[in-house]
Order: C-alpha cells, then sequence, then structure tokens
C-alpha cells in the first residue's frame, strides 16, 4: 500500500523540527569561562593603563619608579592573558575525573530527548513513517555517492582539499595567486588564469562534499528517529 505522499510530507515537515541536543556546560566549565573573560578583560585594562602611562609620561629619562610602574603593568598583564587560556585547561582536567559520571547523563539525556522526539512521531501511520524513511535513505544514498565519485565516501572532502592546497603551493602559493588576480584575464596572463580557476574549482568541490556531508548527517538522524518509533 502506497500511503499518500501529503501524510509523509507532514512526517518530514515533523523531523524537519527535530535537532540533536545540544550539550550543555557543566558548573566547572561555566566558571571556568567566567574566570577566563574576567582575565581577559583585566588583563586589557591593564594594558590600557600602561599604555595611557607611557603616552602621558614626559620625563626624559623615565624613573625607575616609572620602569617598575610599567614593568609591573605588563607582567600583570601578561599573566592575567595566560590565565585565559589555562582556565578551560584546568576545567577540562577536572572534569576528566568524572568521566563516567559525565557520559552517563549524556546519554541519558540524549536517550530522553530523542524518545520525546519519537513520541511526537508515533501519532501518524506506520506506512507514512516507512515511506519518509524510504525517501530519507534514498537521498542519502545519492549524497554519498555523489560525494564519492571522486576520492571515495569518506574521503572526499580531505582530498579535494588536500589537492587544491596542494595546487596552489605547486605554482607559487599566495604570492601567485595574488599576482594572477592582479594581472587580470589578459591574453599574456590566460595560462595563469585557467590553472587558477582550476584550484578555485577543486576548492569550491571540497567545500560542496563537506555541505553535502552535512546535510546527510541530518537526514540519516532523522532516519535513527523514525526507527526509534518502529522498533519493538
Amino acid at each position: 500500500m502506497i500511503p499518500s505522499i501529503d501524510k509523509t510530507i507532514q512526517v518530514l515537515e515533523e523531523l524537519s523540527r527535530c535537532e540533536p541536543r545540544q550539550v550543555r556546560c557543566t558548573g566547572v566549565e561555566n566558571k571556568a569561562r567566567v574566570i577566563a573573560n574576567w582575565c581577559l578583560g583585566l588583563s586589557g585594562l591593564f594594558l590600557i593603563i600602561m599604555a595611557c602611562f607611557v603616552f602621558l609620561y614626559d620625563t626624559r629619562p623615565p624613573s625607575i619608579y616609572a620602569q617598575i610602574f610599567v614593568l609591573m603593568m605588563s607582567i600583570i598583564s601578561m599573566l592575567l592573558a595566560m590565565s585565559t587560556l589555562i582556565a578551560p585547561i584546568v576545567a577540562s582536567i577536572l572534569l576528566a575525573f568524572r568521566w563516567k559520571k559525565l557520559s552517563l547523563e549524556g546519554l541519558c539525556d540524549d536517550i530522553r530527548h530523542e524518545q520525546a522526539m519519537a513520541d511526537r512521531l508515533a501519532k501518524f501511520e506506520s506506512v507514512a513513517l516507512k515511506d519518509a524513511h524510504f525517501w530519507l535513505s534514498r537521498k542519502v544514498r545519492r549524497i554519498s555517492e555523489r560525494t564519492g565519485r571522486f576520492f571515495g565516501e569518506k574521503t572526499a572532502a580531505i582530498g579535494l582539499l588536500a589537492t587544491a592546497y596542494s595546487f596552489a603551493a605547486e605554482f607559487g602559493g599566495f604570492e601567485w595567486i595574488s599576482r594572477t588576480l592582479v594581472a587580470g584575464f589578459r591574453i599574456d596572463n590566460l595560462g595563469n588564469t585557467v590553472l587558477l580557476g582550476v584550484g578555485a574549482l577543486l576548492l569550491g568541490m571540497s567545500i560542496g562534499s563537506i555541505a553535502l556531508g552535512h546535510i546527510a548527517a541530518r537526514y540519516r538522524y532523522q532516519i535513527e528517529i523514525i526507527e526509534l518509533v518502529g522498533r519493538e
């Protein structure tokens, strides 16, 4: 029995509102972010104070106290700037000791989130759900075949990016690119222009492969939600 296409589209519209659970920061991570932001702000403040002092101080040669003041402001500013990088690292180290608890909590939250989305789909007929599953699987297969024509399904984007980078590096890197762009489309520069166009095409293909992979991943996630509804 072929279901009404309108019912299938209704399922797909409901699935389009299904998003993966956003991972919330833990209390330790929030505190680390607050500390890092404060350190960054204070570092900038001390740097501004030091710059204003140096700009307004007109005694030559500067006194020993002025030199000590500037040195202290500089050291404090650098230490605070380093703290903005250290705080998240310390938070990650602390969380590493709680990985079992955090992984369990994340798993439970994922189950609740995805089961809630599956419950919203339970109101649709099983025939419509199967038809939506069919069309999503078909779309994923087409995307995979499209991106896999070049270097294989798993390495298409990476291979194209590497090819584009190697292509540009082989012909002189960014300096060659800038010279070719400045020269423009002229007869004596036709070869370089064509080569640059080929490199841009490779880069565009790699970016397109990444975008298509993101779309395919979204469709796979929607397929998984449908499979939750039909599980026994």
